[in-house]
């Protein structure tokens, strides 16, 4: 027995050794490091929106500013420095969910002087919901808020541009933080000078004949333009002011043709001024109040010669005072986010047209414009893909020559599952306004032929759209529009025998 225990472990040691000695026939090798790549997706659906990673989109491209780096969102093209959106008529640029009430200049000069550094995310909304207080399309750009760690960020830019003729400029931008307060300065001299050529066909039918009218117009300005655009944060409170102070303007239209050569020329007689200063302020608990007030004037000469003689001339004159207040609240009720609010603005146009040497009436008058509003509003996303949002607004509109109520629905939708297909289906309701200067029926002849005329009994209309967006693997956008309706309130054409008329009335209240 004793001889089979210490057999038995002597066959047990020589089996360990064997296979502690045994050598591996297979040789031993370094594997390479492992690399997983994962792209980040470039482009989103939240709350029926396209939220676009335009700073992930650009990081290899030659862009240095947020205006160049618009133009390479999907759907968006920038032709000559002005943005454009595919599939709508007219797109309004807003910063940090925030209206800016400035000129298109300044902002689009605030854009090209923002380094893309400070780019967060852009948000493409083909209806904005009411609580934007905006109409139409939107792009909302994102920017990030300085802190105390970025130091003092700044920038001194000059530039030349030459087209038919040179224009030249300079912009100064600085930004800088200090514990919760926060500072934005940019400010552009510039120097324009501008050439267009238009010309005319016109086939008239003339006590039963028809006759031709060509026509072959330059226009020629220049002028020197300020832009301001400063702001101050205080942690939830931010008071920002923009403005644009134009000097030095003249404008000339050159036109020759069938009725002869005609001259007329444009001054500014004193500087143009726009000013617009807004507070905001944003509470811990979900509301949002605010308003702003803006100051626009001018005071132009116009005088048209035939050749070198002297046809009439005219002086005109406008100063424009606007205030607008808005309060918005805002609930999360678990995934379902709730929107309300109510808009008031009130308007003072103080116009008028004086003529020397012509039979037409001169006018001076002022006009008052309110426009109250309230909205509801609901977002949701799914998990499966789907989001939206829905608001609805009412409107009270009030002149002295009208007065009526509009009910202005907004409908986003958009779904997203995989990165490589994006659908969205939009409604949208427009509110179009006249010009003020068009609704004091103020008249400008371009010659004998052509004069343009502004109408008292010109109203705002309102516009329904519907669209479907396709996105393809983030990059291919593909659009269809499909107007619905527009609803009118009242007529706008008055014609005059023996003159070619343009009854401008299809534009939004220009200051």
């Amino acid at each position: 027995m004793r001889k089979g225990i210490l057999f038995a472990s002597f066959i047990t040691f020589i089996s360990a050794v064997a296979q502690t000695e045994a050598t591996d026939t297979i040789s031993t090798r370094q594997l390479d490091e492992v690399v997983v790549k994962g792209e980040k997706p470039q482009v989103k659906g939240k709350d029926g929106i396209m939220v676009v990673d335009l700073p992930g989109i650009v990081k290899d491209k030659p862009v240095n500013n947020i205006l160049e780096a618009l133009g390479y969102m999907p759907g968006v093209t920038n032709n000559n420095g002005m943005i454009w959106l595919a599939g709508a008529s007219n797109v309004t640029i807003i910063l940090n969910g925030e209206l800016t009430n400035m000129p298109l200049q300044n902002l689009y000069q605030l854009l090209y002087n923002t380094s893309v550094d400070r780019l967060k995310n852009v948000e493409i909304m083909y209806s904005a919901p009411a609580k934007y207080h905006v109409n139409g399309a939107v792009i909302n750009v994102v920017l990030k808020t300085p802190t105390p760690l970025d130091g003092l960020q700044g920038q001194v830019r000059t530039g030349y541009n030459q087209a038919h003729y040179g224009s030249y400029g300079g912009v100064l931008a600085a930004a800088y933080a200090i514990k919760d307060l926060t500072f934005d300065l940019n400010y552009g001299l510039s120097l324009t000078k501008s050439w267009s050529r238009e010309e005319t066909w016109s086939n008239h039918l003339n006590d039963g004949k028809r006759t031709m009218i060509e026509d072959d117009m330059r226009r020629i300005g220049q002028n020197w333009s300020n832009t301001i655009f400063a702001s101050a944060s205080w942690k939830t409170l931010k008071l920002t002011y923009n403005g644009q102070i134009i000097s030095d303007s003249k404008r000339w239209s050159l036109s020759s043709g069938t009725l002869g050569n005609y001259t007329n020329a444009y001054n500014m007689l004193s500087p143009v001024g726009y000013h617009n200063i807004a507070l905001r302020y944003t509470a811990p608990f979900g509301m949002t109040i605010g308003g702003d007030y803006t100051r626009y004037s001018e005071n132009r000469s116009q005088s048209l010669f035939k050749d070198t003689d002297y046809l009439l001339g005219s002086e005109n004159r406008q100063d424009i005072n606007r205030w607008h207040a808005y309060i918005d609240q805002q609930h999360q009720l678990g995934q379902w986010q709730l929107n309300y609010g109510a808009e008031y603005q009130h308007s003072k146009d103080h116009s008028s047209q004086h003529y020397a040497m012509s039979d037409n009436p001169d006018f001076d008058d002022i006009l008052n414009e309110d426009v109250a509003s309230f909205y509801v509003g609901t977002e949701r996303s799914f998990d499966w893909g789907l989001s939206f949002n829905l608001s609805a607004k009412g409107e009270y509109y009030y002149t002295k020559y009208q007065h009526n109520w509009n009910f202005i629905p907004q409908f986003g939708a958009t779904y997203y599952k995989t990165p490589k297909s994006i659908f969205q289906l939009n409604f949208n309701t427009q509110r179009i306004y006249p010009s003020y200067w068009e609704l004091h029926g103020g008249t400008s002849h371009i010659n004998d032929y052509s004069t343009i005329v502004g109408n008292l009994q010109l109203q705002p209309y309102i516009q329904y759209d519907a669209q479907f967006n396709y996105i393809l693997r983030q990059k291919i956008s593909s659009d269809l529009l499909f107007p619905i309706w527009r609803q009118d309130h009242g007529a706008a054409s008055l014609p005059i025998a023996g003159c070619h008329e343009s009854h401008l009335s299809d534009h939004q209240h220009e200051l």
